[in-house]
């Protein structure tokens, strides 16, 4: 009988896959479901409204863990993923795969707070100028695009192949802060307070610089690629994407309070040209009420 069931499951999957007019296969690992947990429900919802335009879709998702480097390999080969969510400026996904101009953080991402030790806090609160932020050191993983940034700015960094193995070296003192952006730091806090009790947010200073986080489609997957890009204009067009993007952050960034926050700016120069930032209404703008 549980032959028969099996057998019964694949054909179903099968003619699923066959029906359906696109393949979704997203990067789903662990870390990538803590980090990424809005995205995923927003391409879920693009996908949907999508459907009477486009058809159906099945979702084929890849949930290993693997490090970054090689899952910027398995995305431009596009047969276990298809579908990635990154920050921009990486040159292997900027001209291996097809962008979406459309920054799903409103660039958020490039509005940061830290997450550092319990007992760091008050040596950061002695930071009230960018000279003063380079006396102290930055985690980042090695392959992330915003190394660079703070290496331009000549602000100390040290890297980690991993994204655990920046907590532990957090927690043991390698680095004063691991900077997050604003949308990711509350979601983060929370699913590794337990595993590391000394974790906290940092509550004086807000790093900001030009920087988003966009989709990236297999070059295999054309169609897919203009299905996302109308289902985004679709929601911007409709108020859907800032109604779900405001469920998802609104909270979290009036909690965070960026107003009272002493800004450290630094400069990107490494955005691609294809990122749309002359559409200001896709940027956050931290004087509009969100």
């Amino acid at each position: 009988m549980r032959i028969v069931v099996m057998a019964w499951l694949t054909a179903l999957t099968m003619t699923s896959a066959v029906c359906a007019q696109d393949v979704v296969k997203p990067l789903k690992s662990e870390e990538f479901l803590v980090r990424y947990a809005y995205a995923f429900e927003l391409l879920t919802e693009v996908l949907r409204r999508t459907t009477p335009q486009y058809g159906p879709y099945v979702e084929q998702a890849y949930t290993d863990d693997i490090s970054v480097a090689r899952s910027h390999l398995e995305a431009v080969k596009g047969r276990r993923i298809n579908v990635m969510i990154s920050d921009v400026g990486h040159k292997e996904l900027d001209e291996g795969m097809i962008p979406i101009p459309f920054p799903i953080d409103k660039g958020l991402l490039g509005y940061r707070v830290a997450l550092i030790s319990k007992g760091s806090q008050a040596k950061i609160d002695q930071v009230q100028t960018l000279d003063q932020f380079r006396t102290l050191s930055v985690g980042q993983g090695a392959l992330w695009g915003d190394v660079r940034v703070y290496e331009y700015n000549n602000v100390p960094v040290k890297t980690a192949e991993t994204y655990e193995s920046l907590f532990l070296m957090l927690t043991h003192g390698r680095f004063d802060m691991f900077p997050r952006g604003v949308t990711e730091a509350p979601g983060e806090f929370a699913a590794y307070r337990a595993r590391y009790p000394d974790l906290a947010i940092e509550q004086h200073l807000l790093i900001r610089y030009a920087f988003a986080q966009c989709f990236y489609i297999s070059k295999s997957d054309p169609r897919l690629a203009t299905r996302i890009n109308d289902g985004l204009e679709q929601m911007e067009h409709d108020g859907s994407f800032d109604a779900l993007f405001n469920r998802h952050f609104a909270r979290q960034l009036a909690e965070l309070k960026l107003e009272t926050r002493t800004v450290i700016e630094l400069k990107n120069p490494f955005l691609p040209s294809w990122v749309p930032y002359g559409r200001k209404e896709l940027w956050f703008d931290p004087a509009k009420p969100q």
